[in-house]
Order: C-alpha cells, then structure tokens, then sequence
C-alpha cells in the first residue's frame, strides 16, 4: 500500500497543476504522469508542458524518493532553493524554459548525475555546476552561452558535457586532463581552432 504521505502529497501536487496527473506503470519519455517503486513510493514525475506558466507546484519539492524529474517547456524563470530537499533526485530536465542561473543549493543534491539544461536563456556557466558531487552529464545546448566552460572542467565527476549552438569563441582545452571527459559537442558554436588537447577526450565534436 501507498505510504500515506506520498498519498497525501499526490493529492495536493494534483490540485496545483493545471492538468490532471495520472499514474503510469513504467515512465516512458513520451508519457505524462508519475510512476511508484514496489514500495509505492513516488519516484519518478513527467510534466513536461503542462502549462505551469513558470511557477513550481510547491508540493513537488516534498517528493523525498522521487528520482527522475521532467519538467520542461514550463516557461520557468528560476529554478527554487527548495530543490535541494529532493536527496534521490538522479535525474532532472529542465529544457525549454527561460533559465539563466541556477541556485547554490542545487550542488546540495548528491545523487544528481544527469542535469538538462538545454534551450534556456544561460550566458555563463554557473560556477555552482563544479560542485555537484554526483552530475557526470551536463546539457547546455541550445542557450546564448559565452564563457564559464571553465566551470565545467573544475568538476570532479563530469564526463559528458554538451554545448551545441552557443555563443563559444573559444573553450579552454588546455584545463582538460587525461581520462577526464568521454564526450563533448561544441558543434555550431564560433570556435575557430581544433585544440592539441583533443585527444584527451574519447568523443569530440567540434
């Protein structure tokens, strides 16, 4: 049986999204709605245009196991300090909305491996990225983004980072360190020079 406080929660979380939300089976990307664990506890949330005109549903930061957050195209403008107090989070889409920095708090998440970023209105790096102790993938496309990439490299844990059609002139390769990106896409950006460094990184696109 449901824990009664995920029950409560569901509840509450529905009366504040303008569209209903319905229970899923198994959490495809193409579906809406929230699936349970075996424990019935909520883990994992899709809304993504559900028309939330930029404000976050408040009962959402009180989802303790939820692991898998999909809340694009939301028209957000900020994303809350509050995110801090979902600890499972593993996973979390913000694309399509009008982000352009991120709180401290959210190096406070320390399962946080996968953070979409892509479509925002981002101009740097925010330097908080470094400190998220798990995040391993980093998507930054698609924003107006001119500088910070040092931020990016200053992280102990990021591996993939993708930063397709920005504002790049330049990236700093020379602060990469062998074996310590996998994958990076600095496609349709301004940078002129193919770095010496670019055999330090398994997957370049340049």
């Amino acid at each position: 049986m449901m824990e009664k406080t995920d029950s409560t929660i569901i509840q509450k979380l529905n009366d504040q999204l303008p569209m209903s939300l319905d229970r899923v089976e198994r959490m495809v990307w193409f579906l809406k709605g929230y699936q349970l664990n075996d424990l019935g506890q909520l883990t994992h949330l899709n809304i993504p245009n559900y028309r939330l005109k930029g404000r976050w549903p408040r009962e959402l930061f009180k989802l303790e196991h939820l692991e898998y957050l999909d809340i694009q195209g939301n028209d957000l403008t900020s994303l809350p300090e509050e995110i801090s107090a979902l600890k499972n989070l593993k996973y979390l889409d913000l694309r399509h909305n009008k982000l352009a920095a991120l709180p401290d708090s959210i190096a406070q998440l320390p399962a946080l491996e996968k953070l979409y970023l892509g479509d925002n209105k981002f101009e740097k790096i925010p330097s908080i990225i470094a400190d998220c102790p798990a995040l391993w993938l980093i998507d930054f496309n698609d924003n107006q983004v001119i500088g910070g990439c040092e931020h990016l490299l200053d992280s102990k844990t990021i591996k993939n980072i993708y930063l397709k059609n920005n504002q790049l002139r330049s990236f700093p390769f020379h602060l990469i360190k062998e074996k310590q990106i996998e994958e990076m896409n600095i496609r349709e950006n301004k940078i002129g020079n193919n770095p010496e460094e670019n055999h330090l990184i398994k997957n370049l696109l340049i």
